[in-house]
């Protein structure tokens, strides 16, 4: 028999901004939010330089072990296109921002059973199959541990709105 999957996979919200920010308070606002929240952080970085700036594509993945049978995941990936540096005046002083359009993605997801403890025999597999499909059924598993993470990641995206400066910076959660 085989284990069915114990992956619950999301997609949150897309960002898409264009105008002036500051890149290295961002990258540390979206770093620090995951690592306060107990999330290990993996970053990919890639750097291109073309005609009408740098295009630049970062993207952070958190995982957080919430119990042993639970792991909670929080993917950002970002996306900038001609980004340039700018210097501006901001209160009477001189502030270097940069200026680019860029894309952000948060994802989500809830992993069942990743340390692979059900995966041993035939009998444990079929007792997993029972836990995850009758037992823990799909409604409990999305109002408790999804609809925490989905909580959790909206608080990053308002986090990330904040420092875009963004009009639509606050959400109900």
């Amino acid at each position: 028999m085989v284990k069915k999957l114990g992956d619950i996979p999301g997609k949150l919200t897309e960002i898409r901004f264009s105008g002036l920010f500051d890149y290295e308070k961002l990258y540390l606002e979206i770093y620090n939010w995951l690592r306060n929240h107990y999330y290990e952080v993996i970053e990919t970085y890639k750097h291109k330089m073309v005609a009408t700036g740098a295009e630049v594509e970062l993207a952070f993945k958190g995982e957080r072990k919430e119990s042993e049978f639970i792991k909670f995941g929080i993917d950002v990936e970002t996306h900038f296109w001609d980004m340039t540096d700018v210097e501006v005046v901001v209160d009477g002083k001189k502030k270097k921002l940069n200026k680019a359009r860029c894309t952000i993605i948060i994802k989500f997801k809830v992993t069942l059973d990743y340390q692979s403890q059900f995966d041993k025999s035939e009998f444990f597999v079929r007792l997993f199959n029972i836990l995850r499909f009758t037992i823990i059924s799909n409604r409990t598993i999305l109002i408790v541990w999804v609809g925490k993470l989905v909580g959790e990641s909206y608080r990053l995206d308002t986090k990330i709105k904040e420092e875009l400066g963004m009009y639509t910076a606050y959400n109900a959660y």
